[in-house]
């Protein structure tokens, strides 16, 4: 009986106010310099963070870089190979030097 007027009570209380957010696509993509680090960056970056969000950081060099990758990869668990960790600084810091690392300007509404 319990769960029957469990039941009841949930269909009588219909979903709880859901909403819906569509955001648009990602459109900004990290450039491609040639630097053997790249494809690791783009691959394991992207995961959790935009072009953008990562275009946004200070002017690193590499090995304030390696310490961030590493950080990555060891306090929130980012599926960074060791030997990847260096690949990617190294691509970060060259292409932020090059200033190929830009953010885009903000949408206008």
């Amino acid at each position: 009986m319990k769960s029957v007027l469990f039941v009841l009570l949930a269909w009588l209380a219909g979903p709880a106010g859901a909403v819906s957010i569509l955001l648009p696509n990602e459109t900004a993509m990290l450039p491609d310099s040639g630097h053997p680090g790249y494809l690791p960056a783009l691959q394991k970056c992207l995961i959790c963070h935009s072009a953008d969000y990562i275009a946004l950081q200070p002017t690193f060099n590499q090995a304030r870089w390696q310490a961030v990758v590493d950080k990555m990869r060891v306090a929130f668990k980012a599926p960074i190979a060791p030997e990847e960790v260096e690949q990617i600084a190294g691509y970060l810091a060259d292409a932020q030097q090059r200033r190929l690392l830009q953010p885009r300007p903000p949408a206008r509404p």
